[in-house]
């Protein structure tokens, strides 16, 4: 919602991964003494941690930080679950605050939460049952082409390296949809600014590699292998935490998971600028 008539204002924080949304957004919050909310699909977990690069603790006292730690790796949590209740959040930060910061780079989060969802339809085991067979006989890349062919915008915007993601996005796709889903109304008018964050490919690329160093020196690996027997779960189904689990069974090296994460993690902030140069 856009009002040149209101005080209220909503500033948007985005960018791809590493660019220093956190820091950012922080800034903003301590000068319009602001709360900080989250719009990333992974710190909304508990139990992640270093591998989604969550705010440190100094950060989280700096600022109050909503959809941080909000729910379980056990919980279905998703688009739609998030912009219900982060309009209800929004509608009651603004009976106390002018401004609200919004921060992180899940586009579908931002969109859902700012603009609605499209209403998706149910699992379907029968596609589903298929959609396994492929990915098992063919691999990741058969789903991937399968989804780009369907639908090439959604294929830049998510992670496409996340197999169970992958189904439902062609389930989505392949499913007829029901009716619009109910979202709660914003009760206040407010002028929404959005802050994109983003600088030369090579300089990201650098401190995408350097973050990713920094996570394993600090335990990335420990925090990998306390969850390995959890990897079914469609949270533990992306980048950071199923590079391991191969090398967890002996069948790569060390060396070759860090590299394939800041790969994925390349790949995905690459799909990120894709998203958001769209959206603008």
């Amino acid at each position: 919602m856009v009002s040149l008539q209101t005080s209220k204002k909503l500033i948007v924080v985005t960018g791809p991964t590493a660019v220093g949304k956190t820091a950012h957004a922080i800034k903003l919050a301590l000068q319009f003494r602001s709360p900080v909310i989250s719009a990333d699909s992974r710190q909304v977990y508990k139990e992640l941690g270093i591998g989604v690069a969550k705010p440190d603790t100094e950060q989280l006292a700096t600022v109050n930080h909503y959809f941080i730690d909000h729910v379980s790796i056990h919980d279905n949590y998703n688009a739609g679950r998030y912009a219900k209740e982060g309009r209800e959040l929004i509608n009651e930060l603004f009976l106390t605050n002018d401004t609200l910061i919004l921060c992180g780079g899940t586009g579908l989060y931002i969109n859902a939460l700012l603009n609605g969802l499209d209403p998706l339809p149910d699992r379907n085991e029968i596609l589903r049952a298929e959609l396994q067979t492929i990915y098992e006989k063919e691999g990741l890349m058969s789903l991937q082409l399968r989804l780009k062919n369907l639908n090439a915008s959604k294929f830049e915007s998510m992670d496409i390296n996340n197999p169970q993601r992958l189904m439902r996005a062609i389930e989505i796709e392949q499913s007829p949809r029901p009716e619009q889903s109910y979202l709660p109304a914003f009760e206040h008018a407010f002028e929404t600014e959005y802050v994109h964050l983003n600088m030369p490919r090579e300089v990201l690329y650098e401190r995408i590699n350097q973050r990713v160093d920094s996570m394993v020196a600090n335990g990335l690996e420990a925090e990998a292998k306390g969850l390995e027997h959890l990897q079914h779960l469609n949270a533990l189904q992306t980048v950071g935490y199923s590079e391991w689990w191969p090398y967890f069974r002996g069948e790569v090296k060390r060396d070759e998971v860090i590299e394939k994460i800041k790969q994925h993690t390349r790949n995905y902030a690459k799909r990120q600028l894709t998203w958001f140069r769209h959206q603008q």
